[in-house]
């Protein structure tokens, strides 16, 4: 593949001799899949001097590819016409995902502008939110009524197969004359079945449908539960209206995945560019504000240790161990949290199972604090017997350490695991429970609980 940075360097070259022939033969030679990320990755300035250069319909494939910065500066600088051809050449699912990242000024002038029948069909999917099922979903599919015969289905489904009206033809969907769903047939099977039986006589029903409200990682996960190609979407009364893909449910789990990914890291939105194409105020605006707020958060961990003072004085090695309790009680939180915000993604687990998911995690806490209460025990009671050449008195702060170990991996565990619960059970994504936050919250609960702890068996 052609490296990206070698095309960016080429373009820049092109422009600074001002050879639009040379810039024009860059831009047509570049494979499409490297064009788009070209344009992903360069800066915005160049990026509009190229974009009147790009061949639109070349590029069509990846069009989904396409960062939200670059498609505006394709509205701004590229003519109507090209939008509009270019929509024609897309999947309706891929053409709306398009138009909604465009202006409703924009939006407007091209649904004027395109036929009346090809404005319908995209109306019905723009009224759905980008982030739902039917906002993916295309209803560009194999769709007959029942009692037509198995002849008369072949013959009008490779006629459109032919002139490339289906976006997917996996499958042919059948219906009753209400339009609900009665079944399905694998698209090979049909052309073997008996071409005088009746289409319906075919027909099986799928393993799953889906709703086009429901969020659209509903669709990948059913797919992912009954490795499925295709999900139908239907309304409630039952009526067939698209179809969600497996291309499409492809990019919806690894969208899906890095959004959580980054939620997960403490990120405060997902962002939408290339690393390399994102600028350092919009990396830093998504960096920083979480970390100012995590930083407030760590004042509550200095003021315990503050109010403790009086303690450390006394036994200084009390400071020793706070640093590895703390990270240890982090660590177990956040493990905590990315389990069960797995399980929540692929549907094994929901706000049902909240005694389930309690009962099982303290008899883990439980189970790994047998593993970690030696080892920690050990470690502890060889430092202060080093400083100090006192077994007593290094057998206490050792049982102190253990002591706030335990109680603070049990209180970790469970604020690990149950915030993604609560977050789903007020409808907020359950990976916004990151990582970060996780820990500064095990931070506060391990500083009071060990402190707590010395301060009653030190006799303060």
């Amino acid at each position: 593949m052609e490296n990206i940075y070698e095309v960016i360097s080429s373009i820049k070259e092109a422009f600074e001799k001002e050879d639009l022939v040379g810039l024009k033969k860059i831009i047509d030679e570049t494979d499409p899949s490297v064009l788009v990320e070209v344009l992903n990755t360069m800066d915005s300035e160049l990026r509009a001097k190229i974009v009147p250069y790009v061949d639109l319909i070349k590029v069509s494939k990846h069009i989904s590819k396409l960062s939200d910065e670059a498609i505006i500066e394709i509205e701004n600088y590229k003519g109507l016409d090209e939008i509009v051809e270019l929509l024609y050449w897309l999947p309706s699912d891929e053409a709306v995902d398009f138009l909604q990242k465009l202006s409703p000024k924009t939006i407007a002038k091209i649904l004027k502008t395109i036929s009346p029948s090809k404005a319908k069909e995209l109306r019905e999917l723009l009224k759905y939110s980008p982030e739902s099922v039917g906002g993916v979903m295309t209803s560009r599919i194999p769709v007959f009524t029942k009692g037509m015969k198995i002849a008369d289905v072949l013959e009008e489904f490779v006629k459109k197969i032919k002139i490339g009206y289906y976006d997917t033809y996996n499958y042919i969907y059948i219906v009753d004359n209400d339009g609900k769903l009665i079944g399905w047939i694998d698209a090979k099977q049909t052309f073997i079945a008996n071409r005088d039986k009746f289409v319906e006589s075919y027909a099986t029903n799928p393993l799953a449908t889906v709703y086009p409200e429901a969020d659209r990682e509903e669709a990948a996960r059913l797919a992912v539960k009954y490795d499925m190609i295709e999900i139908p979407v239907v309304d409630r009364e039952g009526r067939l209206l698209g179809a969600v893909t497996i291309d499409d449910v492809l990019d919806i789990a690894i969208h899906e995945l890095s959004e959580d990914l980054l939620k997960h890291g403490g990120l405060l939105e997902p962002i939408r560019l290339s690393y390399t194409s994102s600028t350092v105020k919009k990396l830093v605006v998504n960096r920083a504000v979480p970390l100012v707020i995590l930083y407030v958060m760590n004042t509550i961990v200095g003021s315990i240790v503050a109010a403790f003072t009086h303690i450390i004085e006394k036994v200084a090695v009390l400071a020793a161990f706070l640093p590895m309790l703390a990270d240890n009680s982090g660590n177990v939180g956040s493990q905590a949290s990315t389990i069960i915000i797995r399980s929540l993604a692929l549907g094994e687990l929901s706000t049902k199972h909240v005694k389930y998911i309690l009962m099982k995690e303290i008899a883990l806490s439980l189970a790994m604090a047998c593993i970690l209460l030696p080892i920690a025990m050990l470690i502890s009671f060889s430092i202060t017997f080093l400083a100090y050449r006192n077994v007593y008195y290094a057998l206490k702060i050792g049982t102190i350490v253990i002591s706030a170990l335990l109680v603070s991996v049990l209180i970790s565990d469970i604020v690990g695991s149950m915030l993604p619960l609560l977050l789903l059970k007020i409808k907020q994504d359950p990976a916004s429970a990151s990582a970060p936050l996780i820990t500064t919250i095990a931070d506060i609960t391990t500083s009071i609980t060990y402190f707590t702890v010395a301060t009653v068996m030190l006799g303060f």
